[in-house]
């Protein structure tokens, strides 16, 4: 299985094992799970009526670009990037998107 293969399947599992979790814990809210296979981005959103208010949030957002994952935003208490190093991937080919590009270098994740 090529490179790019590998983190879909990988970044797709994980996007499932957590909507499942969240599912389980909100009743009223919908989880969707948008996967652009094409344009490889991911993302898990939570939306839909609570009472009197609409709540419309990204939880996850993850793209696949120069060939390696970057984490673009997480707003979920999993530490996603932890979990795509259990499922095999390098952290050489993990891109904190989400921290500044100035404060990457002093992650232990790739700088870009």
């Amino acid at each position: 299985m090529d490179k790019i293969k590998q983190y879909q399947k990988t970044i797709e599992e994980i996007y499932q094992d957590i909507a499942n979790a969240y599912k389980g814990a909100t009743n009223s809210l919908d989880v969707q799970l948008l996967l652009d296979k094409e344009g490889y981005h991911y993302q898990l959103l939570m939306l839909g009526w609570q009472g009197e208010d609409y709540t419309f949030q990204s939880l996850l957002h993850i793209d696949i670009k120069q060939g390696k994952i970057w984490i673009q935003w997480n707003a979920t208490e999993y530490p996603l990037e932890e979990e795509l190093v259990k499922k095999g991937i390098s952290p050489s080919e993990i891109v904190l998107g989400l921290k500044h590009p100035d404060y990457r270098q002093y992650t232990d994740f790739a700088v870009a």
